[in-house]
């Protein structure tokens, strides 16, 4: 398959918001950081400086706070915090994914 198959592209982009809540369920980040864990799985590649309108959109629906703390190594750095809503979010999300995913999975094997 082609890696610039506009499908695969357009799939990526509409789980960013997803992976973004996932992680920063686990801990507040800040949007450099998030874009580092991003890298560290090929599907999430993002160019740095394109995590800032997720983080946008995700902050005006409420799916997340923000807060500033002093940074050792230079200025201050905005962090993401999960709310409640966004947890709820996050949930909806996966679990419809999740059944997306097995009732693909259902087609597949019904032709056994």
């Amino acid at each position: 398959m082609d890696e610039k198959d506009k499908w695969v592209i357009q799939l990526r982009k509409g789980v960013f918001e997803v992976a973004v809540l996932a992680l920063i369920s686990k801990h507040p980040m800040y949007g450099y950081q998030i874009t580092r864990e991003l890298k560290r799985i090929p599907v999430f590649e993002i160019p740095n400086g394109s995590i800032y309108p997720i983080l946008n959109r995700i902050t005006k629906n409420e799916w997340a706070d923000v807060y500033w703390e002093e940074s050792e190594d230079g200025p201050k750095r905005k962090y993401y915090r999960i709310t409640k809503e966004g947890s709820e979010v996050l949930e909806y999300r996966l679990r419809s994914h999740k059944s997306v995913y097995e009732a693909l999975m259902s087609l597949l094997e019904k032709g056994e």
